[in-house]
C-alpha cells in the first residue's frame, strides 16, 4: 500500500502524543521501499515520517531504530553532524511507521556537491569534499561496541569478499552479465592484498541523498546525516562508493586523500579500488533485482550500463582476465593493521 503525505500525517496525529500536524510534503526516496513525508506541526517543528512498503523494508527501519537508540548523548556530541532521533513509532497495517526529528536543509546529488565544493574553494573556504571526508573519518573511528551491543552485523574482510562472490554468482546466474566484465570481477574478488583490510564501523548506505546541507552565500555545511538502517562493522571503502559516480574525479580523489590524512592509521592502499568496485558492482546487484522481480525494462537498462562499464575498463586498459591480479592504484602504500 502506498501512503500519501496526508495519510502519513493522519497516522502521526493519531499515534504520537504531542504532535499535531498542520502540513505535509512528500520526500523523494531513492528506492521504492518507503513512503516518506515531512510533517510540520502546530508548534512549528518539523518531523520526517517513513513507512515501509515491504517486510524487508520494515526490518531496515527496525535496524535503524536500534542503532539510533545506541547513539548516546555523549556519542552524538562527538559527531560533527546531527543524527536523527526516533520521536515515535506507530503500528500500522502489520508494520510500524517511524517518526524522526528533522533538521531543515537541502539535499543535492553528487555532481551538485562537487560544484558546491568548487565554489567553496574559489571563495577561500574548506572544500565540501574535505568536509565529507572528515565526517566519514569521524564515523569510522566510532567504537565498534555500539554495533555489537545493538546486535547489528559485523563482517571480517574475508566474509565481505565471500559475500560479494555469492552476489556475483547470483548476477551471473541471470545470464545477462557481459562475459569479459564477469571475468574481470572474478579477478577482482580473488584472494589477495586487496581484500586484507581492517573493518570499521560504517554507515553502509552513505550517499548524497543522506546528506542534509545548509547552504548560504557564506558557507556550505553538512547539518545532518540520515539513512542509518545499514550500519555495521565492515569495509570502510563502502562509504566511498557513491563518490565514484561523480563526473568530477578530482572531487572524489580529494575526499579519499583527506580521509587518509584524517584517520589515526593510514587506510589500506586498496581502499579506493574497492570503493570503485562497489560502485560498478551496484549495477550488477540492481540487474539481479530486476530479473528476480521481472522488471524487463530495468534489466535492459542495467545490461546497457554493464556494457558501458566493460567498454570503459577495456578502453582504459584496466579490464582484467580471470587469472589476473588487481594492480595497485597510485597513492599511499602504508596499510593499517
Amino acid at each position: 500500500m502506498t501512503l500519501s503525505p496526508l495519510q502519513l500525517a493522519a497516522i502521526v496525529s493519531a499515534g504520537v502524543p504531542g504532535i499535531y500536524p498542520v502540513g505535509a510534503e512528500a520526500v523523494r526516496e531513492d528506492s521504492g521501499d518507503f513512503d516518506s513525508a515531512i510533517i510540520a506541526d502546530s508548534a512549528g517543528r518539523r518531523w520526517r515520517v517513513r513507512a515501509p512498503r515491504r517486510p524487508d523494508a520494515s526490518m531496515q527501519l527496525e535496524a535503524e531504530h536500534l542503532i539510533l537508540q545506541s547513539f548516546s548523548p555523549s556519542l552524538r556530541a562527538r559527531l560533527p553532524f546531527a543524527v536523527p532521533t526516533v520521536a515515535g513509532i506507530v503500528p500500522y497495517a502489520g508494520g510500524n511507521v517511524f517518526v524522526y526529528t528533522h533538521i531543515p536543509g537541502s539535499v543535492y546529488d553528487v555532481d551538485q556537491l562537487a560544484e558546491l565544493s568548487r565554489r567553496e574553494v574559489a571563495q577561500g573556504r574548506t572544500s565540501l569534499a574535505a568536509i565529507i571526508a572528515k565526517d566519514i573519518a569521524t564515523l569510522h573511528v566510532m567504537p565498534e561496541d555500539i554495533i555489537y551491543e545493538a546486535d547489528l552485523p559485523s563482517y571480517s574482510s574475508e566474509q565481505i569478499r565471500r559475500r560479494k562472490i555469492a552476489e556475483l554468482e547470483r548476477a551471473a546466474a541471470t545470464g545477462k552479465v557481459p562475459a569479459d566484465l564477469l571475468a574481470h570481477w572474478q579477478a577482482v574478488l580473488s584472494p589477495g592484498p586487496m581484500w586484507q583490510f581492517r573493518p570499521r564501523v560504517v554507515h553502509g548506505d552513505m550517499g548524497a541523498e543522506n546528506l542534509v546541507l545548509e547552504v548560504t552565500p557564506s558557507q556550505a555545511r553538512i547539518v545532518e546525516v540520515t539513512g542509518w538502517s545499514d550500519v555495521h562493522v565492515g569495509d570502510p571503502a563502502q562509504d566511498f562508493a557513491w563518490l565514484y559516480s561523480c563526473e568530477d574525479i578530482a572531487f572524489t580523489d580529494e575526499a579519499v586523500e583527506v580521509y587518509r590524512q584524517q584517520m589515526p592509521q593510514l587506510p589500506d592502499a586498496y581502499l579506493a579500488q574497492r570503493a570503485n568496485f562497489y560502485a560498478e558492482f551496484a549495477i550488477a546487484q540492481w540487474l539481479t533485482h530486476t530479473v528476480e522481480t521481472d522488471d524487463k525494462d530495468g534489466a535492459t537498462h542495467a545490461v546497457s550500463m554493464l556494457l558501458d562499464i566493460q567498454d570503459d575498463l577495456r578502453s582504459s586498459g584496466e579490464l582484467l582476465g580471470q587469472e589476473d591480479t588487481p594492480p595497485l592504484m597510485s597513492g599511499p602504500q602504508d596499510q593499517e593493521s
